[in-house]
């Protein structure tokens, strides 16, 4: 979810929630759908000291960032202030065995290490800056080396995968590269909780002061994000929902 009924970095100590930071008006900003409190007692509170938690790494892994990259350490917090980071809880079910046998689609299948294998995840890079994910115990993560071999990232007790985005590489002029990953099946139920750290709606994405100026058009976080999400086939119909502002 995003930053609705989630304590805001900068308005910790306030005790300002997300709800006043908020807007209807803008679709990547409007209050998150939560569950009701007396089912799960608690689990608001849990999420909520996750998100916050997960905000704090991925702002250490920022600076840790902009420092490699020869800038100020504090040179992206701004962009992050207030921003569309969003927790996901997401579950693989176990696929039924005469099911897969009629699937034909070759993409569905790959080979690796000389056994053929379902993907219940397509190989793509993630949209935006760092995505932090916590897997449970079951394997399956595979991640794309330069070389073009896909290589396990198993899952580790106590350990959070770090993923980089296409923003971030675009920001860095290739320097930092997006991961490609993907996900096989293993016959076993799977869940894994990714932290998507992303930028302000309004964050504008220009060149770092040590590249050229003009080695690509400034843009605002929201539009791309909101270009990209419209992309996929269930936001299809929604573009003009939301007011682009795209240069």
């Amino acid at each position: 979810f995003n930053d609705t009924g989630v304590v805001d970095r900068d308005f910790i100590n306030s005790k300002r929630w997300g709800a006043a930071i908020t807007l209807a008006a803008d679709p990547l900003r409007e209050p998150s759908p939560l569950p009701d409190e007396d089912p799960l007692p608690g689990w608001r509170a849990a999420a909520a000291a996750y998100y916050r938690a997960m905000e704090g790494v991925a702002g250490v892994l920022m600076r840790s960032l902009a420092r490699s990259l020869g800038l100020r350490s504090d040179y992206f917090d701004d962009s992050f202030r207030q921003g569309l980071s969003t927790l996901r809880l997401i579950r693989y079910p176990p696929r039924d065995p005469a099911e897969l046998a009629a699937v034909q689609d070759p993409a569905v299948w790959v080979e690796c290490e000389g056994t053929r294998r379902y993907l219940v995840g397509a190989p793509h890079t993630d949209s935006g800056f760092v995505t932090l994910l916590a897997q449970d115990g079951v394997a399956g993560l595979q991640a794309r080396m330069r070389s073009g071999e896909w290589v396990d990232v198993p899952p580790l007790e106590g350990t959070l995968v770090v993923n980089f985005g296409q923003v971030l590489e675009q920001w860095s002029a290739g320097r930092i590269r997006a991961t490609e990953h993907r996900v096989l099946g293993s016959g076993r139920e799977r869940f894994s909780i990714p932290f998507f750290y992303e930028a302000r709606a309004d964050a504008a994405i220009a060149p770092l002061p040590l590249d050229r100026p003009d080695l690509f058009a400034p843009f605002e976080y929201g539009d791309f994000l909101w270009q990209r999400m419209t992309s996929f086939v269930e936001f299809r119909g929604m573009e003009r929902e939301r007011p682009g502002r795209l240069r």
